[in-house]
């Protein structure tokens, strides 16, 4: 699609130099010091956020090359090495990286078949938050759990319809709230943004089909429902963990009037750890297929973040926040994961995922695209919602963040 061309569009140019990245990189170490190595040059190489990193990362390679050296030593002493120590050293080295889509994948060089070692840089800092929670099972399982057993919030608003579509690890549901004067507010919760893949399948009897559904019948509903018995709107994107980038054509381009420019994006055209491409700009243009100007009719649209908020689930709330000015956030301030990720995009740029962790013994995934939104780049630190209400605070209950979102809209007008 053309929202894509946007992105992708005059990032690499030609260099003499090879740089230490792609998929399809032949390995070329054996020890765990050569592991290391290979993978700090890719990432010295094609780490797009270099600009806004405060790592030191040459520092880093002066402290940490010598210490898996002796880890090589110590295999050369016959002494076995266990996954565990290579596992802490590279969490040490690279677990403060800013990238939160990171995950930095390897397998022990001496005893390979011992399992695959995963760092996240992102989950290590999101859990030094103080309004961090770990759901056990995950939030999003949490999530689709109450949402199901959802039949009224509170005594003063029922929930009229409710349904759920569930194909794990996807969920949509949608409901329609009723307030006491009689108004309405459709409100869809999307565990991914995958709503412009979906929507395709309208009309067909299968499960996409019934997911399509779903999404129409939210959209429908604001498109068709009188002003006077609209009383706003929720897009729930609480454990919502990325998905499609074309999904700003939905959120953002049903509500708009005039083509409206949502964020920037670049990436690495060069080696050189500040080699990036000039910031391009993202349109996104009136959508045909719904739309419904909210600005005009002055229709509150409320959308919901939780941490767990990844990437698409998060960018789309920044975004419709940017572009709309009926729009407002309420939650907690999202994960911070904003690089779009494109695999196997060596034509396109320097950056980028790497590796193959069944062939090449490491796969590291990070951000291809660097984004900036409002003016700012945000990866790692997340978005603050206009207010703030943290799970943490009520025992990690999601009831009280619906709740502000309904008296939010009945306080409006």
């Amino acid at each position: 699609m053309a929202i894509l061309a946007l992105i992708f569009s005059g990032c690499r140019k030609e260099a003499d130099y090879h740089p230490y990245i792609g998929e399809n990189s032949e390995l070329v170490y054996e020890t765990c010091s050569g592991q290391f190595d290979y993978i700090w040059k890719c990432i010295s190489t094609g780490y797009v956020f270099w600009d806004v990193d405060d790592t030191d990362w040459d520092a880093v390679y002066e402290e940490y090359m010598p210490k898996f050296e002796a880890l090589d030593a110590k295999h050369d002493a016959g002494e076995t090495i266990e996954a565990s120590e290579i596992e802490a050293l590279y969490k040490e080295a690279m677990g403060g990286l800013r990238d939160h889509h990171m995950n930095v994948m390897v397998r022990n060089p001496y005893s390979p078949s011992d399992g695959v070692i995963r760092i996240r840089p992102g989950l290590i800092e999101v859990e030094t938050r103080d309004y961090y929670i770990e759901d056990i099972p995950s939030s999003r399982t949490r999530l689709a759990e109450f949402l199901s057993g959802l039949s009224g919030l509170d005594s003063s608003y029922e929930i009229e319809s409710a349904e759920m579509v569930a194909d794990d690890p996807l969920y949509y549901f949608y409901c329609l709230i009723k307030l006491p004067d009689g108004r309405k507010i459709p409100y869809l919760w999307q565990s991914q943004a995958q709503m412009s893949l979906y929507i395709n399948y309208l009309g067909e009897p299968d499960q996409p089909g019934a997911i399509a559904a779903l999404i129409d019948r939210w959209f429908s509903t604001i498109q068709n429902t009188p002003r006077e018995e609209l009383a706003g709107i929720i897009l729930d994107n609480r454990c919502n963990a990325g998905g499609r980038v074309p999904d700003f054509n939905y959120v953002v381009g049903s509500f708009i009037n005039t083509p409206t420019e949502i964020l920037k994006s670049r990436c690495k055209e060069g080696p050189g750890r500040l080699e990036h491409s000039a910031w391009t700009p993202m349109i996104i243009d009136p959508l045909d297929t719904y739309h419904r100007d909210l600005t005009a009719e002055n229709i509150p649209f409320v959308v919901l973040t939780n941490l767990y908020s990844i990437s698409m689930g998060e960018m789309e709330a920044m975004a419709i926040k940017n572009a709309l000015p009926t729009s407002y956030l309420i939650g907690e301030r999202t994960f911070g994961a904003t690089g779009p990720l494109v695999p196997g995009a060596i034509d396109i740029t320097y950056g980028g995922p790497f590796g193959d962790i069944n062939s090449m013994e490491h796969f590291v995934y990070t951000a291809t695209f660097e984004t900036m939104i409002g003016g700012q780049v945000m990866e790692g630190i997340g978005f603050t919602p206009d207010k703030t209400v943290n799970r943490k605070d009520y025992n990690g209950d999601f009831k009280p963040q619906i709740d502000a979102a309904i008296e939010y809209i009945q306080n409006v007008h």
